[in-house]
């Protein structure tokens, strides 16, 4: 068998998901683009922007701050963070929610989130 034939057979019997790799051939992509997409068909987009903050949590506020403080909810752009002790939520409300508010907004929207309240939990 040829090279060119093996390629032309290989081309046809690929599935057909319209994805194309580096030489032009149809590929299936990876799961990290085909979620969004699926999720984007369901109307399920603004869910999973939401989901992001649970996920990227840690990547945004920094681990010290991640061993205390975990986000618990958001809905209708309050993300609501529970924290483990009335001295981590003290610090963080007085001199890192500003900060942070603006972290997360950056990462995911002003629209997906709007304000964080901070909670003993």
């Amino acid at each position: 068998m040829t090279p060119a034939l093996r390629a032309r057979v290989l081309h046809e019997w690929r599935p057909n998901f319209g994805y194309t790799d580096a030489h032009g051939h149809k590929s299936a992509s990876p799961a990290n683009q085909l979620v969004p997409l699926v999720m984007k068909q369901l109307g399920l987009e603004e869910r999973l922007q939401q989901s992001q903050v649970f996920y990227l949590w840690p990547t945004i506020v920094g681990s010290d701050i991640a061993r205390h403080a975990q986000p618990v909810s958001l809905r209708n752009g309050l993300l609501v963070v529970a924290c483990d002790h009335p001295m981590w939520l003290q610090e963080i409300t007085r001199y890192s929610k500003p900060l942070i508010l603006q972290k997360v907004q950056e990462r995911l929207g002003k629209k997906v989130v709007r304000d964080i309240s901070f909670r003993i939990g």
